[in-house]
C-alpha cells in the first residue's frame, strides 16, 4: 500500500496552537503563521477552561466565531476543528455555519468531530448519557444531508439548506476519538482520524492500528504532539521547563489521568512528561523525534500543540513557530516530500491484541 504525499505541518489547540494570547493579538499571530506556510490551524472546542490570569493558561474562545475571524485574517492556511463536540450543537444551524465558513474562506475548512467524552460538558449542557450516541448519529446524518441533498424534509416541508459548502460533497471530516472501535468505524465510513496529542503512545497504538486495519490511510492523520523548538537542546530545556511545570500541574489538577485511554498519573511527573510526551530541542533533534513517530506509524501530517495549552509565553511561541517553519519543516519535506509511503512496517511496529 503506497501513496505519495507531501509532509504537512499544522498547529493545534483551543486557539489553533496560538492560545498564548486570547485577544486581538491572536490575529497577528495567525497572519504570522499563514506567512510562514503552515498547512492548518486546528481549533479545539473547550468549555470552562483557563482564566484571565496568564499563569492559568488559555482562555478558550468560541471555535466557530474564532474560525471565522481567523479565516478573514489569513489567505491560504486551512481552518480546522479538532474537534466540534457534535452532540452539543443543533445540527441544522451547525450545517449552515460550517458551510458559510467554507464559502467565506474559499473552501479552507476541515471538520473534526467527536461524540464527546467529557461528562462535565454533557451535564452542564443538560445531556443525559444515553442521549449522546443518538444525538451524534442524527446530527452527523443531518449535516451530510443538508450539504449534499438539493432539498430535505424539515418541519413538514421540503427545504434547501443554504449555503452549500464550496468543497464537494462536503468539507473533509475527521473523527477524534480515544477508542479503537470508533477509529475503525471512522475508516469504514470514509472519514479521517485526528489524534489530538494529549494521550500517550501506549494508548494511541491500538487506535492507529484499528484505523489502518479498517482501511484508513495513516498518512492523512493530523497527529498532535507538544513541540518546542530552540537553537540548542540545552536552551530548549531551560526555556520550556517553567511551562512544563505549569502544564503538568494543570493536567493533574484536571485529573486527566482518570479518563480512560489517555495518560497515567505517573506520566504527568514533569521530568517523565518532558521525556515521553514532548518534542523539544534544537531543530535537528526535533526532526529526529518527529521522524521516529512518522516512521513508526506511517504518518505524514504533524500537528504541533505549539502553545502548550496557552502556558508558553508569546515571545517563545513566536520563535519556536519560526524555527519549526523555517528549519524543521524543510528537513521533513526533504525526507518525505516525494517519497512513497510503505506501510509494511506496521506489521512489526504495532502490537496485536
Amino acid at each position: 500500500m503506497e501513496d505519495a504525499r507531501q509532509f504537512r505541518v499544522g498547529l493545534s489547540g483551543c486557539g489553533g496552537g496560538l492560545e498564548s494570547v486570547s485577544d486581538v493579538a491572536l490575529f497577528d499571530l495567525a497572519a504570522f503563521v499563514d506567512e510562514l506556510g503552515f498547512d492548518a490551524i486546528w481549533i479545539n472546542e473547550e468549555h470552562f477552561q483557563g482564566g484571565t490570569n496568564a499563569r492559568e493558561g488559555r482562555r478558550c474562545l468560541s471555535p466557530l466565531i474564532l474560525a471565522a475571524a481567523l479565516a478573514a485574517r489569513t489567505q491560504r492556511i486551512r481552518i480546522g476543528f479538532s474537534a466540534i463536540v457534535l452532540p452539543l450543537h443543533q445540527p441544522l444551524r451547525l450545517a449552515e455555519e460550517i458551510a458559510s465558513l467554507d464559502v467565506l474562506s474559499g473552501g479552507r475548512v476541515d471538520l473534526g468531530i467527536s461524540r464527546g467524552t467529557n461528562s462535565q460538558y454533557m451535564a452542564a449542557f443538560g445531556l443525559a448519557p444515553d442521549e449522546i450516541g443518538p444525538r451524534f448519529e442524527e446530527g452527523l446524518d443531518l449535516l451530510l444531508c443538508a450539504w449534499q441533498e438539493p432539498t430535505i424534509e424539515l418541519g413538514g416541508k421540503l427545504r434547501s439548506v443554504e449555503p452549500k459548502p464550496v468543497q464537494r460533497p462536503h468539507p473533509p471530516i475527521y473523527m477524534a476519538t480515544y477508542t479503537a472501535a470508533t477509529a475503525a468505524w471512522a475508516a469504514k465510513s470514509g472519514y479521517g482520524l485526528i489524534c489530538h496529542g494529549i494521550n500517550n503512545l501506549t494508548n494511541l497504538r491500538p487506535i492507529l492500528r484499528a484505523f489502518r486495519d479498517a482501511g484508513g490511510d495513516p498518512s492523512t492523520i493530523p497527529f498532535g504532539r507538544f513541540i518546542y523548538v530552540s537553537e540548542t537542546d540545552g536552551s530548549a530545556r531551560r526555556e520550556i521547563w517553567p511551562t512544563i511545570l505549569d502544564l503538568t500541574k494543570r493536567m493533574r489538577d484536571m485529573s486527566i489521568f482518570r479518563r480512560p485511554n489517555i495518560i497515567t498519573e505517573d506520566e504527568l511527573l514533569p521530568e517523565r512528561y518532558y521525556d515521553s510526551m514532548v518534542i523539544a530541542g534544537s531543530p535537528q533533534t526535533c526532526v529526529e523525534k518527529i521522524v521516529c513517530l512518522a516512521d513508526e506509524f506511517g504518518l505524514r501530517y504533524f500537528n504541533a500543540l505549539s502553545a502548550f495549552f496557552g502556558h508558553l509565553p508569546t515571545p517563545l511561541l513566536r520563535r519556536s513557530l519560526e524555527l519549526l517553519a523555517t528549519e524543521v519543516r524543510p528537513l521533513l519535506e526533504a525526507r518525505y516530500g516525494t517519497l512513497p509511503i510503505n506501510l509494511d512496517h506496521w506489521e512489526g511496529a504495532l502490537p496485536r491484541g
